[in-house]
């Protein structure tokens, strides 16, 4: 490597991990800002010092002010990743990068993602920018156990300070996922999640030595406690509707849980059920074909129905690129748009109601600091537009990752007399 190269490196390196170096100050004008009150088109934003000071039609830039011309750009909240991996795992099938489960640990509920996940991973630079500026984390199950362990919430400014909740919920699954870790049925995973609540609920009393519960350890009990007792959300992983339906059972045994079901792939089928139970769900729209016996009854239809029916839900990208990278979160609730979801739901799906889900602060625009803002070329649904300018905490985020430094490097239109390799 040329100790050009070597310079470049470091500089773009230090870029990458400085949150705080970019201009505060901007006059973005003529934008479509989208606020909780809907979209506002032909509107300007003065932002100084990390701060929205003020907002209207017709503002004048204050004098030297960079100028952001805004005609045909949107000014959003940043994306809300409802479910993913991010920050466990930097290459799949290298082991040693890979923290998503523990197959021969004898742990379950109390494995904590908080402990393995890596905030510099390239993974979430790429995420961020393509405007995700926070995101679930959650573990994988995995071995003999139906129970993932302990999530997280974090931002995507890549510090190392980004963890905001780092337990959040508890992740569970049932359905062929479960079965499988529970010994071969869907019984024996219903079995051992109730004796393990049951465990949980009777925590610490019923534990006079570490191995004294029906299903859990004491460990394992006393992480899983606050989700029996509805403290944080119990996230769910389950498809087929008759597996839905006996979640909604649960619910009625364990009526504290705040239970949030992953999938519900036939979700359609039972929505009515979800509703009244006050069951929250995380759906792909773009997930119209069965991949699995129990996605039979998959159709495109499947979050139009749950949004008619009242359930209360949320969207991620289940299936493209999986759960590891969610940058496409924007684009699959564009395809729920496409297929007749209103433009205002599909927004409030990667946005505010997942956000709302785990008690995270609004992240509406309005003058005074900027919690978190994202202004895009375009609408930010679309496959094809991608932001110009992002902002974590009322900070200006860089937009550069390892994966736009290996295009930039490599672009055959580079103009650099050097090879490849040295530039």
């Amino acid at each position: 490597m040329s100790k050009r190269f070597q310079i470049l490196l470091t500089a773009a390196s230090a870029a990458l991990l400085s949150t705080q170096a970019l201009a505060q100050d901007l006059f973005i004008q003529d934008a479509t800002v989208v606020t909780e009150a809907g979209q506002q088109a032909d509107t300007d934003i003065l932002i100084r010092g990390g701060q929205i000071a003020q907002i209207g039609s017709d503002l004048t830039a204050p004098d030297g002010m960079d100028v952001l011309d805004g005609a045909g750009q949107w000014v959003t909240p940043g994306l809300f990743s409802s479910f993913s991996t991010l920050g466990l795992v930097d290459i799949g099938a290298e082991s040693s990068t890979n923290d998503i489960s523990a197959s021969d640990a004898d742990t379950s509920v109390s494995e904590r993602a908080v402990d393995s996940f890596n905030p510099r991973t390239a993974h979430i630079a790429n995420t961020r920018r393509r405007g995700v500026t926070h995101a679930v984390v959650s573990p994988s199950p995995s071995g003999e156990s139906i129970f993932a362990g302990t999530g997280l919430i974090a931002n995507t400014t890549g510090d190392f300070e980004s963890v905001i909740n780092d337990s959040a919920f508890v992740h569970v699954a049932l359905g062929e996922t479960g079965s499988s870790r529970a010994g071969g049925s869907r019984s024996a995973a219903l079995a051992q999640l109730r004796a393990a609540l049951d465990d949980a609920e009777g925590y610490p009393s019923r534990y006079r030595s570490p191995t004294d519960g029906d299903a859990l350890s004491r460990q394992d009990a006393a992480a899983l406690a606050p989700a029996v007792r509805g403290e944080v959300p119990m996230i769910i992983a389950a498809s087929r509707a008759s597996d839905l339906l006996g979640i909604v059972r649960l619910k009625e045994k364990y009526p504290a849980l705040d239970i949030i079901i992953l999938g519900a792939t036939e979700g359609w089928q039972v929505a009515d059920a979800l509703a009244a139970a006050d069951i929250k769900v995380i759906v792909d729209p773009v997930q119209d074909l069965p991949s699995k016996f129990e996605d039979l009854g998959a159709r495109y239809e499947n979050v139009l129905l749950l949004d008619e029916a009242g359930v209360d839900y949320a969207i991620a990208n289940l299936t493209s690129f999986r759960v590891t990278k969610p940058a496409a979160l924007g684009q699959h609730a564009g395809n729920a748009v496409g297929n007749g979801l209103s433009w205002d739901e599909a927004f409030a799906a990667i946005t505010s109601t997942p956000a709302g889900w785990f008690d995270l602060p609004s992240s509406d625009i309005a003058t005074g600091p900027i919690t978190n803002l994202v202004v895009w070329d375009g609408d930010p649904l679309e496959a094809t537009s991608a932001p110009v300018k992002v902002w974590i905490d009322g900070h200006e985020q860089s937009l550069e990752s390892r994966q736009s430094l290996l295009r930039d490097r490599y672009n055959p239109l580079n103009e650099s007399d050097m090879p490849h390799k040295y530039r």
